[in-house]
């Protein structure tokens, strides 16, 4: 029986060999693939064959199955005190290519990787290929002052990297020459791409002692480069070749080359497992964090390029540029969160990224924690950067494409937040009461944006939408050609595909803009929206989907409609502070949401002065929801006196300005009437008795500082812990 496996796997492995593929750049060769981009380092035997740059040589390497199943033993954890200055995320770091001409928009990334440098057959000088592209990229920084350029150096098949780090002369004259070349060239640091350490696939030689003195090396570049300059690293998606626990804290971040994971009929780098997954990005990420690096080191790998089967495509390996889909089907594997093309049998020919997939990458970087993303290569995106917008769109704060952004937020309401400021401290105006052009109304609804598509000629359709990490499907029936979206958060891109049968029939994305996240559930459920988008401690932006306020929603006045909207919404914690008498047993939106009712007779001072065990539990109900990632809905009657009191502790609690806090509350006006604060002469504003008496209770219960310090000394008073704190603003504030 040994016999006959051994031959199978001498079978698979010459068929893998078979497969010819063009010079592109550099690949992850696993699970024992060879690379579909491949630049020779100058040493293509694997030996100390002088300076030869080893050409655009097609890498011969079949991934870990050649001297690199094993991670060596680490390095001596000699130096546990390197302190890196902090990044601020996120970061777009592209790989530019010396063999191509293309100029990056230096607008669509934070950092770019100038590919390769290779190392001399001394074994320490460097071999910089196109030094008059490398300036021309460098000089980019003009254009964008806060953008990073570092010279990475190696590549698939680039070799001297064993004898260089095996010897302690060397290594520090190689660091000494890196430093000499970030001076030359005004670059911000090094990015080191080893392929890989103990293993010889790339054709390169490799040795037992590889991971060791790659820790070696990094400790004598980070002494060398200083703690203010850059040291990156690229890294196989199986996490395997590097001591990650040892080396990490010389590295500024991992960039992970979450593709080459699969050729057809497997897809190159699907995001999540599926069928048709032999590993994916979600497992490559998990992977690296059990070896040591964190999240908010990890730099998630996006290809802008596809692999075919080597038939229907005889090249394997296409750019996103060169992908002509004539004559195929797009596909979508809903598991994976990736496209490809197939035949008319429905096999899969070609399996690559597009537009809504690079996103939906990007946002799982942003949702996962991570540090941003990073992608191979530059040049590989079409001529307007679909590619590189799209990852963009997600990741850079701010960032907009030029194009007019769908107004989310009421037209009047978004008025009102922009012109409105509250500069006195003792509650004795209001703004809001005869409000030019607001309610009391509708204004409480938020816009509405229409999908358009042209419908397949039969069949029930699939669409999906996203926006970061939240979701939401529609089945819809054959014919139809559009859906409304409401409900949208202001300030992002959502993303969309309708597919029919597996088969893409349309798929875009839109921006949104706007100050406030409105909600709108049904008729009957009024003054609904999110507490996201303020601005709290630190300059810090409060987050959207995470705590929203409103009115009741009891099965007396929600339906089945509400119900569903809300449970899209993402909502799966309920607080109902009304009196007992008037909350039902458990939450109406069914059993996938907890429920909380404290039972608070009234709001305002009573709430905070008489009701301090229940402030403190309901306190404690929010953190644990968000700890268990359950979004909070919480609500009295009308969505006025008890929640705008919790609402006034919780923003208090994440430093939110004064004047905010009140504007949250007086929003109520732009709903109906019987549900506004415009009632006859108990009109619910910010000058009425009833809401200047929450802060003159909070003052009488405190001895100092400004309001929203008042409230965490009077939430640590009743008995919050300061970690229930602590953890409320890491959990809210972005």
């Amino acid at each position: 029986m040994k016999k006959y496996w051994s031959l199978f796997f001498a079978c698979l492995l010459a068929l893998l060999l078979s497969c010819e593929k063009p010079i592109q750049g550099y690949t992850l060769p696993d699970p024992d693939l060879k690379p579909a981009t491949t630049q020779g380092g100058g040493d293509s035997t694997g030996g100390n064959t002088g300076d030869s740059t080893g050409g655009d040589q097609t890498g011969g390497g079949t991934g870990d199955s050649t001297g690199g199943d094993q991670t060596g033993q680490g390095g001596q954890d000699e130096d546990s005190t390197v302190s890196l200055p902090d990044i601020s995320g996120p970061v777009i770091v592209g790989y530019a290519t010396y063999w191509d001409t293309a100029i990056p928009n230096p607008a669509l990334l934070t950092h770019i990787n100038y590919s390769f440098a290779h190392i001399k057959s001394d074994f320490e000088s460097l071999d910089i290929k196109k030094e008059s592209r490398l300036r021309t990229i460098a000089a980019l920084k003009n254009t964008n002052p806060g953008l990073k350029v570092l010279l990475s150096v190696g590549g698939w098949g680039a070799g001297n990297f064993s004898e260089m780090a095996a010897d302690a002369t060397h290594r520090k004259n190689f660091c000494k020459n890196c430093l000499s070349a970030v001076k030359t060239y005004k670059l911000d640091g090094i990015d080191l791409d080893w392929e890989y350490p103990t293993s010889s696939s790339a054709g390169i030689s490799s040795s037992p002692d590889d991971t060791k003195n790659f820790t070696l090396l990094l400790k004598d570049l980070r002494e060398t480069l200083g703690n203010e300059l850059l040291i990156t690293m690229a890294s196989s998606s199986s996490a395997k070749y590097v001591d990650f626990g040892s080396a990490v804290k010389y590295l500024n971040f991992v960039n992970l080359m979450t593709y080459d994971m699969g050729n057809p009929p497997y897809h190159n780098a699907g995001l999540y497992k599926s069928a048709a997954t032999y590993r994916s990005c979600d497992e490559s990420v998990a992977l690296h964090y059990a070896k040591g690096v964190p999240y908010d080191k990890m730099v998630l790998g996006i290809p802008f390029y596809g692999r075919g089967d080597g038939k229907a495509f005889t090249s394997d390996c296409l750019d996103f540029n060169e992908i002509d889909p004539a004559g195929y089907t797009a596909c979508w594997d809903a598991a994976a969160m990736v496209p490809y093309l197939a035949d008319s049998n429905g096999t899969m020919v070609l399996s690559y990224d597009d537009e809504i997939s690079v996103g939906l990458k990007a946002a799982y970087a942003k949702e996962k924690g991570l540090l941003g993303a990073m992608y191979w290569n530059i040049e590989a995106d079409d001529d307007t950067w679909t590619l590189s917008r799209s990852v963009a769109g997600e990741l850079l704060p701010g960032w907009s494409d030029g194009e007019e952004a769908f107004l989310a937020t009421n037209a009047y309401v978004q008025k009102f937040l922009e012109e409105v400021e509250y500069t006195d401290t003792d509650y004795t105006t209001t703004r809001i009461l005869d409000y030019p052009g607001g309610g009391p109304g509708e204004a409480d609804i938020p816009p509405t944006y229409t999908i358009t598509w042209t419908a397949p000629s039969s069949g029930s359709q699939t669409l999906k939408v996203w926006e970061g990490g939240w979701s939401r499907e529609y089945q819809l029936s054959s014919g139809t050609s559009k859906q409304d979206i409401t409900n949208l958060v202001p300030g992002v891109t959502y993303r969309y595909l309708v597919t029919s049968g597996g088969k893409v029939a349309a798929s875009g994305s839109f921006r949104t803009r706007g100050l406030l996240h409105q909600v709108y559930f049904e008729p009957n459920v009024r003054n609904a929206r999110d507490l996201g988008g303020y601005k709290g401690l630190d300059g810090k932006t409060v987050a959207f989907r995470k705590l929203y306020r409103g009115g009741r929603l009891d099965g007396k006045y929600s339906g089945s409609t509400g119900r569903k909207e809300m449970l899209a919404e993402g909502i799966r914690a309920e607080i109902d502070l009304r009196e007992e008498s008037d909350v039902p047993s458990s939450s109406p939106l069914g059993s996938s949401v907890t429920f909380y009712a404290p039972g608070f007779d009234s709001g305002y001072n009573t709430m905070v002065r008489d009701n301090k065990p229940k402030v403190k539990s309901t306190f404690e109900f929010v953190v644990n929801s968000l700890r268990q990632g359950r979004p909070v809905y919480f609500h009295c009657a009308a969505g006025r006196d008890r929640t705008g009191t919790l609402a006034v502790l919780l923003l208090g609690a994440l430093g939110v300005s004064e004047s905010d806090m009140a504007k949250d509350y007086e929003l109520t006006y732009f709903s109906p009437a019987d549900w506004s604060m415009y009632q006859g002469s108990y009109q619910h504003t910010r000058n009425n008795y009833t809401y200047p008496s929450v802060r003159k209770t909070i003052f009488n219960e405190t001895d100092s500082g400004t309001y929203q310090e008042r409230i965490v000394k009077y939430l640590l008073k009743i008995g919050v812990s300061q970690k229930d704190i602590d953890d409320f603003r890491s959990l809210m504030l972005e």
